[in-house]
């Protein structure tokens, strides 16, 4: 009975971070500690948990595209620099500790919160890009590959900053453009990880059932309450997120 426990609370946590994840980015958080909760170690909960991902992205993407909102395109032109840049960290991953750069992402995602609070046209209106903001597109989609390699958590709010230099202010169509996105760089990761024989399948796919789920859900309601929704999820998962990086950071070096 104890055992049919820990599953549920994988299933629960996947359904929850299948919402979050779909609408803003994050869920991860959610999911990583019932991972180490439920007994494996940061390393092989930071793989496991991308088959979770892996789902919850995919049911997301099959939900934005029956309903017209998935920019192919736009979609492809931006998974390309963002793939090229998972398998590098993924190689981090799997010789570095996931805590090596949580402060410094803790703080920008602090920081990238305030300024959208002070200008939320900054990403939820549209804007003409300039030719030199243009320029800077595949080496951030490139550098946000390179995160969603090594830690994940975090990577549909780094996507959705980063697409604001896209002219696009329908969040909801960025919105299907970032898990088209999330979907195939978490594919990418978790083949690596896997050739590694890092990933605990049975709890995977356990909490996997959940992310599906959630990943429907959140993708209805992204599309049912469009921008405001999107943008006040946005905003506190950002400052959750940004939090809880610095937090975790200080106890590591202090305890």
């Amino acid at each position: 009975m104890a055992v049919v426990g820990w599953y549920l609370l994988l299933i629960v946590a996947g359904f929850l971070a299948g919402v979050v994840n779909t609408i803003a980015g994050g869920g991860s958080f959610m999911t990583l500690p019932a991972l180490m909760v439920f007994g494996l170690e940061p390393k092989i909960a930071n793989a496991t948990n991308r088959v979770a991902v892996l789902f919850s992205s995919g049911a997301a993407v099959a939900t934005f595209h029956k309903h017209g909102h998935l920019d192919h395109r736009l979609a492809n032109r931006l998974t390309i620099p963002t793939m090229l840049g998972v398998p590098v960290g993924s190689w981090l991953a799997v010789y570095l500790p996931p805590d090596a750069f949580e402060p410094v992402f803790g703080a920008i995602f602090l920081a990238m919160a305030v300024l959208l609070l002070l200008n939320p046209k900054r990403i939820a209106a549209a804007n003409v890009a300039s030719d030199r903001c243009r320029r800077w597109v595949n080496p951030i989609f490139f550098a946000i590959g390179i995160y969603v390699g090594f830690i994940q958590a975090g990577m549909g709010i780094l996507v959705l900053l980063a697409m604001s230099l896209t002219n696009s202010g329908d969040l909801v169509a960025s919105n299907a453009v970032k898990n088209w996105i999330g979907f195939l760089v978490t594919l990418a990761a978790t083949v690596m990880f896997a050739i590694y024989g890092l990933i605990d399948w049975l709890p995977g796919l356990v909490m996997a059932g959940g992310n599906l789920l959630g990943g429907v859900v959140g993708a209805k309601l992204a599309i049912k309450k469009g921008n405001r929704l999107i943008f006040g999820f946005l905003i506190v998962v950002m400052i959750a997120t940004g939090l809880k990086l610095i937090v975790t950071s200080v106890y590591g070096w202090i305890r």
